[in-house]
């Protein structure tokens, strides 16, 4: 904030300096006209008058107030007379107007000295004049722009010199302005072609362009332009269209995007009225200042609009665009003071138009070199993060082709998912939640066709979970020997287990089933029970017993249950998640809802029944995309 406040005050001083050194433009010397006697006549056209001599002298009317011009009347010339007696001061007399619309003859008393036929010429004219009075100077003036016609601004009598000398002098800021705003046009080019994905400076560029070739071709430069003056009004006038559209175009890439869109719809309508006022002023030639004077109002509007966006934005954004919002103010302000003057609804006193273009470009540039700056410090951080996201990425990338390889070993430690004899078939089902998973599962026969039946869920998913399922895998493996006594095999997997799987225990089923005997012996630790749909049961069987789960204690005992089993039993073992998966409407899987579906399907036949659970899971969790957890189930029919 303090560093703000610093700024705007050096901008405010600044200005102050540039106001009282540059906003009163003045010839300096001579003998102003509005302070001899100053008369007018108005001639109709079709009279042809072109010398003094034919006017009528008693016609003649006195000028009101502080004026040498008179609002337009259809199809007359208005000649304007003042008496030439202080030229005899004077070595080589001249006749300095600042302004004079449009088309002129001069005579001094009644010998034609100046001749002027272009039209929407606003600069300049130093008119050479004999040093021997002739009593009055005459200036006939013809002119279609229908808010004004006559002299404007400063008339006076000087010496020739002085006129030249002074008008350059006076217009020294103006001078020296053109000249930085085109170095920062072609600075600020530069650095877009150093990058150009920050198309403000682009914008910018082109806006400081146009207002350098406004404010260069006012004054002295006009005037020494003249010869070729049809040339220099038509690029002055359409600069007064280029340049606005050019500034909306720059404040669309400063400002949000409700504005932004505002400035388009402003860009567009520019053109579109600009366009009509050019067509309805182009008969019977076309006429910039009467296109110009329609266009004002417009202007005016739009500068207001474009300011109290900039103020509100200004406001909302805590002084992001404070820079941006003075050079508007200064803009809109001196702009609008110009229209204001040309439209006689303000008077002559001060010519602010320059002063205003000092600020605006100073604060814009100031902007653009600070937008600049923080775009290329961005861009820079940007490339720095996106070269770490790179390295990042590639780690990322080896890091997934290790857990494709993992995943590839993981399904090499799990046991066929279809196994069977003539005994039982076995079907299974794994669907990790991440590339690799902690659910394990492993069956084996021994040599007299008797089988061991493990399922095992690891804490936790994802990579240390597949590290301690393959840890639970080789301690499975090494009870080989023993299969055939549940409690056994438990007991020798929680002690290998037991202080190598850092805290993640393992909760786990093991059935061993006789296949002469048809009994079945099962042990549990800490692991979901298993259910058993039998032919001959009405309801669904369901057996557990306690356990702890194995790799958190050093010794723990697990109780063996028995069951007897009969022809077409089919025996389900799973993990927690499938009661686990989620559905964005229904909630969890839950028990109940698996339970229903095991005994909808119970008649189905094993591999079709084995295809409906599955269809079941994947279907309530949307394709998975509602799973929490590893999911993993046995299926087992006795034959």
């Amino acid at each position: 904030m303090e560093k703000i406040r610093k700024k705007l005050c050096g901008i405010c001083i600044l200005a102050i300096l540039i106001f009282f050194i540059n906003c009163k433009e003045r010839v300096s010397n001579g003998d102003s006209i509005y302070l001899e006697k100053r008369e007018f006549l108005w001639v109709h056209k079709n009279q042809n008058i072109a010398h003094p001599k034919n006017l009528a002298p008693e016609a003649w009317n006195s000028f009101s107030g502080n004026a040498l011009g008179l609002v337009p009347i259809a199809d007359h010339d208005l000649w304007i007379r003042f008496p030439d007696a202080k030229l005899t001061k004077y070595e080589n007399p001249a006749l300095y107007i600042e302004i004079a619309v449009e088309k002129l003859l001069i005579y001094q008393g009644h010998n034609l000295v100046y001749t002027f036929n272009l039209s929407d010429y606003v600069f300049p004219h130093i008119v050479p004049l004999q040093k021997e009075t002739k009593g009055y100077v005459y200036i006939r003036c013809r002119s279609n722009y229908k808010a004004f016609i006559g002299l404007d601004k400063e008339v006076k009598f000087l010496e020739h010199s002085d006129a030249l000398v002074g008008l350059f002098s006076e217009n020294i800021w103006r001078s020296f302005l053109t000249p930085v705003m085109f170095f920062l046009s072609f600075l600020f080019f530069g650095i877009y072609l150093l990058r150009k994905e920050i198309t403000i400076n682009i914008y910018f560029s082109l806006l400081l362009f146009s207002c350098a070739i406004i404010e260069g071709i006012n004054g002295f430069i006009g005037y020494a332009l003249r010869s070729y003056s049809d040339y220099i009004s038509s690029i002055q006038y359409l600069n007064y269209l280029v340049c606005p559209l050019l500034l909306l175009l720059f404040l669309g890439e400063v400002f949000p995007r409700f504005f932004r869109n505002c400035f388009k719809v402003l860009f567009v309508l520019n053109i579109i009225i600009y366009g009509f006022y050019l067509i309805k002023n182009s008969s019977p030639e076309l006429s910039y200042l009467n296109t110009e004077l329609d266009f004002s109002i417009w202007m005016i509007l739009q500068a207001f609009f474009i300011l109290l966006s900039s103020i509100y934005v200004f406001i909302r954004d805590q002084f992001k665009y404070s820079l941006i919002t003075l050079g508007l103010l200064s803009l809109v302000v001196a702009g609008a003071h110009d229209i204001l003057v040309d439209m006689e609804l303000l008077p002559y006193s001060y010519q602010i138009i320059h002063f205003g273009l000092w600020i605006g470009v100073i604060s814009f540039s100031l902007f653009v070199f600070k937008y600049y700056l923080e775009m290329v410090r961005s861009i820079d951080l940007y490339n720095e993060q996106l070269i770490t996201k790179n390295k990042e990425l590639e780690r990322l990338v080896a890091i997934d082709k290790d857990l494709m390889l993992a995943k590839e070993l993981q399904k090499s430690l799990l046991s066929e998912l279809e196994k069977g004899d003539t005994n039982l078939n076995i079907v299974s089902f794994n669907n990790s939640l991440h590339s690799i998973g902690g659910d394990y599962f492993d069956y084996v026969n021994d040599s007299m066709g008797n089988w061991g039946v493990l399922i095992c869920d690891v804490a936790g998913h994802g990579i240390s979970s597949a590290v301690v399922a393959a840890m639970s895998k080789m301690a499975f493996t090494a009870t080989s020997p023993y299969i055939q006594y549940p409690a056994k095999v438990f007991n020798s997997m929680n002690r290998n287990l037991f202080g190598k799987n850092r805290g993640m225990f393992i909760t786990a089923s093991y059935l061993y089933i006789d296949t002469d005997t048809k009994i079945l012996s099962y042990v549990n630790a800490g692991h979901p029970h298993f259910y058993v749909l039998r032919k001959s049961s009405p309801i669904l069987l369901d057996f557990i017993t306690k356990g702890r789960p194995l790799g958190i204690f050093a010794d723990s005992e697990y109780s063996v249950g028995k069951l007897s089993l009969e022809e077409g039993d089919r025996l389900f073992l799973f993990t927690d998640g499938i009661p686990d998966l989620n559905n964005p409407t229904l909630g969890a899987f839950g028990e109940e809802r698996l339970k229903q579906i095991l005994w909808e399907n119970r008649t189905e036949p094993f591999m079709n029944f084995h295809k409906i659970i599955q269809k079941e899971l994947y279907s309530y969790s949307k394709g998975w995309k509602y799973q929490d957890d590893d999911v993993s189930y046995i299926m087992i029919e006795i034959k």
